[in-house]
């Protein structure tokens, strides 16, 4: 690399570098406004356990126990459900009478039977 291309790649960080300073200087003292931070998509929402918890009864059509449930998410769907969390959220939703009832001993049946098109 010849010396006149070294400094110029020398001249260019130093420029940068005090533009950054700069701009951090007009911000502090309110000179210059603050971009709006960049958000990152995601694409499409991951289905929560509960949801495919959800569907996993709407396709069994009948009640089902924590453990099938939790072999039907890992065998299906690729998730791991802890088992304590999985009854926690399960039971939580059939408390508040949303979407599950629990029949007991870790059994649970939707609500109101979907009729999945």
């Amino acid at each position: 690399m010849k010396e006149s291309e070294i400094r110029k790649i020398i001249f260019q960080t130093m420029e940068t570098h005090l533009e950054l300073q700069l701009r951090a200087i007009r911000q502090m003292i309110g000179t210059e406004e603050l971009p709006p931070p960049v958000r990152i998509k995601r694409g499409l929402r991951k289905d929560s356990l509960v949801d495919l918890s959800v569907k996993i009864l709407e396709d069994a059509g009948e009640p089902l126990h924590l453990n099938q449930i939790s072999k039907t998410l890992m065998e299906k769907y690729g998730r791991v459900a802890d088992r304590d969390s999985l009854a926690s959220s399960l039971g939580k939703k059939a408390k508040d009478g949303e979407l599950l009832v629990m029949k007991g001993g870790g059994v649970f049946d939707l609500k109101r039977k979907a009729v999945r098109k």
